[in-house]
């Protein structure tokens, strides 16, 4: 089939995906851009999307597993799905985040590839992105350089999170009989990725406990619900998916999360965070140096840094920082996607 010039493929894999491609997305189609989505059959991906982008041709490729060996397998089905709809619906650029797959398959049809990635310590899959595709866009705060590889000045949560158009909506929280800097958000993500599949996630139990216990009231998002019966007694359990679970984050006094990636919105969104995921990530150093992010993973270090953050005074301090910094150090992550795929598209006619 002829390849359409100004059609352009964006892969989803993961509901993070979504959020990061949801602005520009809109912003190319806006510019004349034919735009088409395939996605993975994991979780509510496909109630989301549907939601999102009701308008837009979404295309099922592949299911999600959650242990090692069912992942080849999964890869393997993935990459015939996709080589088939690549065929089929031969564009002229597709876009994922980590999706080596969707490299892999658009290299060997002749059809170019940018993806984006900052988990640099995830080696397996930063390998495999790097080497299928055409262009790797990752911060510039991961050290590996190559002329295939653009560095920008931000961090993939600015794709939807930057204040030039996230606004937090009160009436959120309201709906929720909650008040502003009167509770703590809680993520807990699933040990069952491969990112996590050493993850501890006890400290959270505790936690939680101890900020009860304080009379401290306990907001959670919990990715895996067989574990409720463990968080009942001691918070209320948030039902996802959220309408804006960022506002939730926001009006928070502060968040706890195991998950790397919810503790950077965090620190972006101005609430401070207590990390306790336990992993060592470039795209959470700057945080760890500037104070917005805390890593630690001892109890008595967490229930510690617990009686300091219920002192208001330490939101408005880092809230005030993360706002200076993002004006004067940081990018529109959007913008970045948008800018990648005009320059492929103009260099490539």
């Amino acid at each position: 089939m002829k390849t359409i010039a100004n059609k352009i493929i964006f892969s989803v894999i993961h509901l993070a995906h979504l959020n990061f491609f949801k602005k520009a997305i809109r912003e190319l189609n806006k510019r004349g851009f034919e735009i088409e989505i395939v996605y993975l059959d994991r979780g509510k991906i496909e109630k989301v999307l549907q939601k999102e982008f009701p308008a837009y041709t979404l295309t099922k490729i592949g299911v999600y597993s959650p242990n090692t060996f069912g992942k080849i397998f999964m890869v393997m089905k993935r990459i015939k799905g996709l080589l088939q709809y690549l065929k089929k619906n031969k564009a002229s650029l597709t876009l994922g985040v980590g999706d080596f797959t969707l490299a892999f398959c658009s290299r060997l049809l002749g059809i170019k590839s940018i993806l984006f990635y900052d988990d640099y310590e995830f080696k397996l899959n930063f390998s495999l992105s790097y080497f299928f595709a055409n262009k790797l866009i990752i911060p510039k705060v991961i050290p590996k350089r190559s002329k295939k590889i653009v560095a920008y000045g931000g961090f993939k949560e600015l794709a939807y999170l930057h204040p030039d158009f996230y606004k937090p909506k009160k009436k959120i929280i309201e709906d929720l009989r909650l008040e502003q800097n009167n509770y703590v958000f809680v993520r807990e993500v699933a040990g069952i990725s491969m990112n996590y599949t050493n993850l501890k996630q006890e400290g959270l139990v505790s936690s939680i406990k101890y900020l009860q216990e304080k009379g401290i009231k306990v907001m959670l998002s919990l990715e895996d619900k067989s574990r409720r019966e463990f968080y009942a007694p001691y918070c209320t359990i948030l039902e996802e998916p959220l309408d804006d679970v960022y506002s939730i984050m926001y009006y928070a006094l502060f968040c706890l999360s195991s998950g790397d990636s919810m503790a950077r919105e965090s620190a972006l969104l101005g609430v401070p965070c207590i990390y306790t995921g336990g992993r060592e990530m470039y795209a959470n150093n700057p945080f760890l140096s500037w104070g917005g992010i805390y890593k630690i993973e001892e109890e008595k270090d967490i229930f510690k840094k617990i009686d300091e953050l219920l002192n208001e005074k330490e939101k408005k301090k880092w809230l005030l920082k993360i706002k200076g910094i993002i004006d004067t150090q940081l990018v529109n992550t959007a913008n970045i996607i948008v800018d990648s795929v005009l320059l492929e598209i103009n260099v490539n006619k």
